[in-house]
């Protein structure tokens, strides 16, 4: 049984109260109304200082005035919500906290934050990434897993969500650091690959057709990728964080080790950069990745059979995460490319009764399972 890490037992102190979860109960109205204004707090951050807190890519692509629209409206919604759980729940921590950020994203300009030019800093954090991502997944996902849970019994503040929350956050703050070491491999050997007059210009065809070419390239790629983390001994240890998990939500699919995520996000870009594909299908395909990487590991029941044979869903990926059979379903986005080289495990219409790993299990804070890949490997 996984248990509670010492950060868990923390906002379990400071957030939590006995009282029913139900849709009425006030519960739900805090936690939206936490989620909307401490994501309001953070969006005026970021334009107070874009300079420090916006990615490169992004920062001059916004529609600004659609952001400040946007940005007043979570403030007046997260105020609300959180008013809503203080009046109606005995315990007021969600809605007093919801509140407190509400009024300091007031006072701290709200959307009225004037912008005059953006100097380049010498570094900078994605905190407008981690907005937009967290607040729109969490505000999907997790109404989604109340209205159909596989285990009601499961709450969202389940043991070692604080992990998977720091890896969340540390991912998306350091996205661009992540995205320099990704691309250069794929850069370096595209470019080799065009000096030879090998370029393909797949970016001649239609977008949907570059979409989904980019889906199955990616997805043949990064089965091997990922079937070589669970066979190779000095690669397991770093991949084995992400299993360590034994309570899947759409938190759970952020436990990734730093190591994992740069090679195999760095192997995947690798062909798609050589075959040319046009920016617009690989920033549509990055948004399907995120948000299907999302979807697979949520505590949903889903049960559309036609659909689980076309798209990889929460139960087929739940049993990859099974304690046994192990080593099955490697595919993210296509099912049907496990069945093709033997993988395939979708028995009937049954859940993994178990979930995690075998053998040593990683430590439950997010700090120590950082350093343990490196201790397994020098004991070896």
């Amino acid at each position: 049984m996984t248990e509670p890490t010492p950060l868990d037992r923390w906002f379990e102190r400071a957030l939590g109260d006995a009282g029913p979860q139900h849709f009425g109960s006030g519960w739900f109205s805090g936690l939206i109304g936490l989620l909307l204004s401490a994501g309001s707090f953070a969006a005026v951050l970021v334009f107070q200082f874009p300079e420090w807190l916006t990615m490169g890519e992004l920062r001059f692509r916004y529609p600004v005035e659609l952001m400040r629209g946007l940005l007043t409206l979570a403030i007046v919604a997260g105020f609300f919500f959180s008013a809503l759980n203080v009046i109606l729940r005995p315990s007021k921590k969600l809605g007093l906290a919801g509140l407190a950020f509400a009024v300091g994203a007031v006072l701290l300009g709200g959307s009225g934050v004037e912008i005059e030019g953006v100097p380049d800093a010498p570094f900078h954090l994605g905190l407008d990434w981690l907005v937009l991502n967290f607040v729109l997944l969490s505000l999907v996902f997790v109404p989604l897993e109340k209205l159909f849970p596989l285990k009601p019994e499961q709450g969202t503040f389940r043991p070692q969500w604080t992990t998977d929350a720091i890896y969340f956050v540390v991912s998306h703050l350091a996205v661009d650091l992540l995205t320099f070491f990704t691309l250069l491999p794929a850069t370096l050997v595209s470019q080799a690959w065009q000096a030879a007059a090998l370029d393909m210009q797949v970016k001649n065809l239609p977008l949907l057709a570059q979409v989904f070419l980019v889906m199955l390239v990616a997805d043949v790629t990064q089965y091997w990728v990922h079937r070589s983390f669970h066979r190779l001994r000095w690669a397991w240890p770093f991949h084995a964080i992400h299993h360590s998990t034994t309570d899947m939500d759409w938190l759970a699919g952020s436990r990734l080790h730093v190591v994992d995520i740069v090679l195999t996000r760095a192997l995947v870009l690798v062909p798609l950069f050589v075959l040319g594909f046009d920016e617009t299908a690989l920033y549509i395909w990055l948004a399907i990745v995120a948000a299907q990487a999302t979807f697979i590991h949520v505590n949903m029941r889903f049960r559309w059979r036609w659909v689980e044979e076309l798209i990889v869903t929460p139960r087929f990926h739940h049993w990859h995460h099974a304690r046994t059979p192990i080593d099955k379903n490697f595919a993210i986005h296509f099912p049907w490319i496990d069945r093709i080289f033997g993988t395939h495990h979708m028995p009937g219409g049954e859940w993994p009764p178990e979930l995690g790993i075998h053998g040593e299990q990683p430590p439950g804070d997010f700090f120590r399972q950082m350093l343990w890949p490196f201790g397994k490997l020098r004991r070896r």
